[in-house]
């Protein structure tokens, strides 16, 4: 401390390391960030089409309203399900209304399908609800993108980047690793760095898209002309992932296994990165995908070692303890994420987390938002504590939660270690950056149901205030 130096009495307020999101879609986040409602974690419907309401009168007619992602059916819990055309005429009669759960539903008003019905075809069957696969979902957000509010140039896509941006400060997120690849330009979050206004450390991963074999050797040959770490401690690129190859790309619903060229041109990339020394962030829900991808480090690590490049699986719902087991003892580390707006997989802790974190492997906690999940990271702290998915729906047995610590050190120390900052972030203590949130309530010490209603009272990234709320 020196002349310079501001004291700020906190009144006894709890104060955490900040918050390290380590599987944000963050380019995904930003576009339209400044026109969206959230409902992230709203548990009451009758309070849902309230803010619908209270949208339309602010925007006034004609304006479109609309909810990309971060809620699902039963969260409600005055009446699950989802949203008739009636209820939403009724609550903005005047307004289109587009509400997007994940990539699978879509509810709209009348107003809505008249303007999105023509743009999707067949797709759309009737009624005030289109139901997809995850391809087709996108086809139908993207359909509904083109009627929505948008940046007409950098300077308003810098408006909507700061309005993300401000969104994630308010919920003590300090610092993110966006895995997207197709999501937009970085040139309006690049101006941001160049003028010193980024409110948040956010590192990308190294942007390409390959599935087949031609694109695989071309993502091949990417990775060995560039360098990785193009970063330095506030902004830029340092890995790849999280679909390495794309065709790689399983779900928790489907156990199918991928053909072995799959696998194969998914080595030809890996081994490049092993060959670049890159980081690899891959994802992994089945446990034969995982076990797969570890067989094929295996191979390579004979030539082109990745002990070092902390190489991480993340998701990992239906992970075995032979995959962790395994997982530690080749090096690689785990990424956990938001679950609370999924159906609860019958009689499967799904991820294992106690499991993980007795293993004595280094895990990360993060939200895979913005679509598939809530990026509160409050919301994932106590569904991994409380053992609830919304709206109080009993997820994991009191045996298979783990601790309010262990969730901290996972969301903060852990993350910090996955980005290599282990040294200039993820806890508090002198020689390491400010970067800090201030609680309105007592972490340790509410009721573990209580942490998903925490508040940050103010959020610094770099001892500089970035977030404030004076209410709390």
């Amino acid at each position: 401390a020196d002349d310079r130096t501001e004291q700020i009495d906190l009144a006894g307020k709890t104060v955490i390391p900040g918050l390290i999101d380590n599987h944000l879609h963050y380019l995904r986040g930003t576009n339209f960030a400044a026109y969206e409602t959230r409902i992230h974690g709203v548990t009451s419907r009758a309070e849902v089409l309230a803010r619908i309401s209270a949208r339309a009168d602010e925007l006034g007619p004609g304006k479109w309203i609309f909810i990309l992602g971060g809620w699902h059916e039963q969260q409600f819990a005055d009446k699950p399900g989802g949203f008739s055309r009636e209820e939403l005429d009724a609550a903005a009669p005047d307004n289109p209304v587009f509400i997007q759960k994940t990539y699978t539903a879509f509810y709209m008003n009348s107003l809505a399908v008249d303007e999105i019905a023509p743009a999707i075809g067949d797709l759309y069957q009737g009624g005030s609800v289109v139901r997809t696969n995850s391809r087709d979902g996108r086809t139908v957000m993207y359909a509904a993108l083109e009627h929505f509010p948008f940046a007409r140039n950098i300077e308003e896509r810098m408006e909507e980047v700061k309005a993300f941006n401000a969104y994630l400060n308010s919920t003590g997120v300090t610092a993110a690793y966006d895995v997207g690849y197709l999501d937009g330009s970085y040139d309006p979050v690049e101006r941001l760095v160049k003028q010193d206004e980024l409110d948040i450390r956010l590192f990308y991963a190294l942007r390409y898209w390959a599935d087949s074999p031609r694109t695989a050797i071309a993502a091949a040959e990417l990775l060995d002309r560039e360098e990785p770490f193009q970063r330095n401690d506030r902004y830029g690129m340092y890995g790849i992932g999280e679909h390495v190859y794309g065709l790689l790309h399983d779900t928790t619903g489907s156990s199918d296994p991928f053909a072995q060229n799959i696998y194969d041109d998914f080595e030809t990339v890996a081994r490049a990165a092993a060959r670049g020394g890159w980081q690899l962030n891959e994802h992994a829900m089945q446990d034969s995908t995982a076990s797969r991808m570890m067989s094929i480090s295996e191979e390579i690590s004979e030539r082109y070692p990745t002990r070092d490049l902390r190489w991480t699986l993340g998701h990992v719902d239906l992970i075995s303890k032979e995959s962790v087991d395994r997982a530690k003892r080749l090096g690689w580390f785990i990424t956990i994420h938001n679950h609370t707006v999924k159906p609860r997989i019958d009689g499967v802790a799904s991820p294992p987390i106690r499991m993980i974190q007795d293993s004595g492997i280094l895990w990360g906690m993060g939200s895979d938002g913005t679509v598939v999940a809530t990026y509160n990271p409050f919301h994932t702290i106590w569904e991994y504590t409380a053992g609830k998915v919304f709206p109080d729906i009993i997820k994991y047995a009191s045996d298979e939660v783990i601790t309010r610590e262990e969730a901290l050190i996972a969301h903060t120390r852990s993350n910090a270690y996955l980005m290599f900052m282990e040294n200039d972030l993820g806890t508090l203590e002198p020689g390491k950056y400010a970067d800090l949130v201030v609680l309105d309530r007592d972490f340790l010490a509410i009721p573990v149901d209580d942490i998903r209603y925490i508040e940050p009272v103010m959020t610094m990234v770099g001892g500089e205030i970035v977030y404030e709320n004076a209410d709390r």
